[in-house]
Order: C-alpha cells, then structure tokens, then sequence
C-alpha cells in the first residue's frame, strides 16, 4: 500500500442551516463538489466521495467511488471511517464537500511532515484549544480504534483522538499559510455563500 495516495471527500449530512443540499452548491458557475475534486486530482491520484451514492451526485468527475456512510450513526467521524476501509493508500486526506478553499502549499507541509515522521496516526491542525477535523490526514491503523469508539454510541472526533499518537501543526502554522483560517472555513448558510460570492468569505 502506498504511504499517501487517496483524499476522501465527505458529502453527508442534511445542510439544514443551507436549506438545501450542498452537494448542489454552485462557486463560479461550477458545481462545488466537482470543484473541490479538481483541486484534489493535483495532489492525489485516488479521490473519493463519502456519506451518499452515486445518484447523489451525477455527473462528478475524476472519481474512483461513491460510498454511503458504513454506520447508521449520524457523525463525521463515521465517514472518516467509512473513508479509511476505502481508502488505498496508508494515510488518507480528509476534507469536505463545503469547502472549496483549498491550500495545495499547506497539503504539500502536512505530506512532508508525514513522510518525516512515518509512525505518526494522523496529521491535524489545532485552533486555540480544539483541532480541524478536515484539511487533515489520518492512518489506516486508527480503524479498530475509531470502531471501538463508535461502537460505545459516542462521536466526538476530537475525543476519539485524544489519545491517538497524531501530529498537531500549532495554529501560527497554519496560518502562515492561510492568515484568515479559509483553508479550513465551509458554506454553512445562505449568506456565507453569497459573501464567498462576492469575495468576501472570511473566517
């Protein structure tokens, strides 16, 4: 298996706060998915979609699959899951279908830090106390421990991981490369949309 090959795009969810479906979002005129997989397809061979089917989403292209969430549990942290049993690489990239803002340079750092230290469980970002659950890496080697954490019917990413032997990148880092934190931002709602429309998206 290959150290770093596959990014894992999540698409699940109900996008209340949107009122409609975000996979259907539309960023200069192109959809936002097929958007955020042309940005991959620069960095990664093998891209994926996670959290619905193929139906969901027609017309996508430079995909390798479309997989619905392995648990009924509603959580990103079970399409992180469901995105390691497929993924065919050691680490897998993790990012969302919400957000377009993507940082190649930054996705270089975290491989290169991967490759430098190749024990490691995973590569996150922090934000003052917490951690950026996308933009991210994870091992394959976390499924067992995820899977055991889901099973007891919690979610929490953040507390799935605290334990796990993960490389932090401190919050002055990664804003070395994104000083307003949009690498890491997603469209939530209607006016979040409109101002990323108008050039004004800040975080």
């Amino acid at each position: 298996m290959e150290q770093i090959k596959t990014a894992a795009i999540l698409a699940g969810g109900l996008s209340r706060r949107m009122g409609y479906d975000k996979k259907k979002l539309r960023v200069g005129g192109e959809n936002i998915l097929q958007l955020i997989v042309n940005q991959l397809s620069a960095d990664f061979e093998d891209i994926i979609v996670i959290g619905c089917t193929q139906d969901d989403i027609p017309g996508i292209k430079g995909l390798r699959g479309v997989y619905p969430d392995t648990l009924e549990l509603s959580a990103s942290l079970v399409g992180i899951y469901t995105a390691l049993l497929q993924s065919k690489s050691e680490y897998l990239y993790v990012t969302a279908c919400d957000m377009p803002f993507y940082n190649s340079d930054y996705v270089s750092y975290m491989k290169k830090i991967i490759v430098e230290n190749p024990d490691i469980s995973g590569c996150v970002t922090r934000f003052e106390e917490w951690i950026e659950p996308f933009n991210a890496f994870y091992k394959v080697d976390l499924l067992p421990s995820i899977k055991t954490f889901l099973d007891t019917g919690r979610k929490s990413i953040y507390k799935c991981f605290e334990k796990e032997k993960l490389y932090y990148i401190d919050e002055s880092m990664g804003r070395l490369y994104s000083p307003e934190w949009e690498m890491f931002c997603n469209l939530n709602t209607p006016r979040e949309l409109k101002d990323h429309l108008r050039n004004k998206k800040k975080c």
